[in-house]
């Protein structure tokens, strides 16, 4: 199985702070973006892989894709996962990928979505899933590596 350094939970995936501050910080080879709507989009794949550093692979796919790539062999590769959807999180741990810690970054707000923390909005379901989530591995709100992070209550 690959070894995953930081899920990532963030409306905007790739995007300046996670390409200076947290690919640099977790020292990760890949980027696995999983998202079954931009998986089979060519526009948002190439604008994707256009922000990411040179050296960084990006891989962009379907929930159950990212499942069959991830159950493959370590080649000694980290890779961030960064996800829009919470919902993976749960499909991800249902199909036993071992994960450390789950950090939440920037969650907009959307008519189902109240505030949480800062940046940070979840409907009642998305708050749900994660405290199911939070008896199985850490979940943390924070912005940037060096930032203090806040546990979920």
């Amino acid at each position: 199985m690959k070894k995953i350094a930081l899920i990532r939970v963030d409306d905007r995936l790739m995007h300046g702070q996670v390409v200076v501050s947290w690919i640099p910080y977790l020292k990760v080879d890949e980027v696995l973006i999983i998202d079954d709507e931009y998986a089979t989009d060519e526009f948002m794949t190439l604008l994707i892989k256009s922000a990411a550093p040179d050296n960084i692979k990006v891989h962009i796919l379907s929930c159950r894709q990212a499942l069959e790539y991830l159950n493959k062999d370590d080649e000694g590769t980290r890779i961030l996962i960064l996800l829009r959807n919470i919902e993976y999180i749960k499909k991800l741990l249902e199909s036993n990928v071992k994960l450390n810690k789950i950090n939440l970054g920037n969650l907009g707000s959307n008519p189902e979505r109240k505030k949480y923390y800062n940046s940070v909005y979840l409907s009642d379901s998305e708050l749900s899933i994660l405290r199911e989530i939070s008896r199985q591995c850490e979940i943390e709100i924070k912005m940037l590596p060096g930032d203090e992070g806040k546990a979920l209550e």
